[in-house]
């Protein structure tokens, strides 16, 4: 399935590149500024020994790797320090023009299908009515290695640049019956207890992170299920995008993806909180020393409190506002974050979204390689 997948988004990345690169009137070229664009500031805390090195008041949480003093590598013959930080790992953009990657300078994929496919937004605020479609992708970008500014070549992930999924291949995006054919678990969320459910979530991730046992949940953005890009809740524009982005990324885990995206490197994301079920030595171990995406701990349901989300088009999210500065939780309020991204014009329709992703790893003191 993986190759197939590749094979037709190459021939599709081949035959755009042979289209003109100036972006159309109805895919806008918002490639973004990797140095004024992104809120690096989301990169913090840096914790070693499980102490805060340097915070600059952005929000964070332990894991079981910071229980140790020291961690073991046995696959990589490797004695370090347990390491963590929030790394900058993905992009993902929510577009209207089927086809359109505002985030590769407003190129588009010649689909053959993309007709019956243009995204809408019908608000009628009078009946309380919406219906909001969007399509999204997301692409793999370690931010800091294609700086080269990687602080340890284990503790970041070096994956190229690279496009993993759009929601154009996925015929059940556009359609929640099939979404929910798809994922059978969906139905389960249909009652009004799960919808209930989205309070106490917002208000967790108002004040911190979000709960991830409320997992069809994104707090105050609305459901995740049935994973698709019709969205009938209806705030703002920045609403609307945070919650497709952020079931971009639970379908990304429900296929597996997130766990081989980091194919170089090591330490691929946190393992477990303490205190969580199931959570063990083991299991920090597999996370902070994983030599390959076999050994990352699966997550076929997200845990949504690993991400933090920072708006970078089409008005980039760099004014650190409190909590949380310029990024946020999954689950949110945007009231604060979407000042500025909110107008009648077809430019603001299209938002793109850095992904910050909680990273635990084993920085080598001792290995093969400090005697080389």
């Amino acid at each position: 399935m993986n190759k197939i997948k590749s094979l037709l988004i190459g021939l599709c990345l081949v035959a755009m590149s042979l289209q003109s690169n100036a972006a159309s009137d109805t895919c806008p070229n918002k490639f973004p500024n990797f140095l004024d664009d992104i809120c690096w500031s989301c990169m913090f805390p840096f914790r070693v020994w499980g102490a805060n090195i340097s915070g600059f008041n952005n929000e964070d949480f332990d894991t079981e790797a910071n229980s140790t003093p020291l961690c073991f590598c046995v696959n990589a013959l490797k004695v370090g320090v347990p390491t963590s930080f929030w790394e900058p790992s993905y992009i993902v953009d929510v577009h209207t023009h089927p086809g359109c990657m505002p985030t590769l300078a407003g190129l588009e994929v010649p689909l053959p299908w993309k007709d019956g496919q243009i995204g809408e937004t019908s608000v009628d605020k009078k009946q309380n009515l919406s219906r909001v479609f969007r399509h999204s992708a997301y692409y793999v970008a370690p931010i800091m290695y294609l700086l080269e500014s990687v602080l340890d070549d284990t503790c970041a992930d070096r994956s190229p640049f690279d496009v993993g999924w759009t929601s154009e291949f996925d015929p059940t995006w556009d359609d929640d019956q099939l979404a929910m054919i798809k994922m059978p678990i969906a139905f389960a969320f249909t009652n009004l207890p799960a919808l209930l459910a989205s309070g106490p979530d917002a208000a967790s991730a108002a004040v911190g992170f979000p709960i991830d046992e409320i997992f069809w949940h994104a707090g105050s953005w609305g459901m995740l299920y049935p994973i698709g890009g019709t969205v009938s809740n209806y705030s703002s524009m920045d609403q609307v995008g945070r919650l497709v982005a952020t079931r971009m990324l639970a379908e990304a885990h429900a296929m597996s993806e997130m766990a081989g995206l980091f194919a170089k490197g090591s330490g691929r994301s946190f393992g477990c909180l303490p205190g969580e079920v199931g959570c063990s030595s083991a299991v920090t171990k597999a996370a902070m020393c994983a030599g390959s995406p076999l050994d990352m701990p699966r997550q076929l349901v997200m845990k949504k409190h690993q991400y933090k989300l920072q708006r970078i088009f089409p008005v980039p999210q760099t004014q650190k506002v409190p909590p949380g500065g310029c990024c946020s939780p999954i689950g949110r309020t945007t009231i604060l974050q979407e000042m500025g991204s909110q107008a009648p014009a077809a430019g603001f329709k299209d938002f793109g979204y850095q992904i910050f992703r909680k990273r635990d790893c084993c920085a080598g003191v001792v290995s093969p390689a400090s005697f080389q």
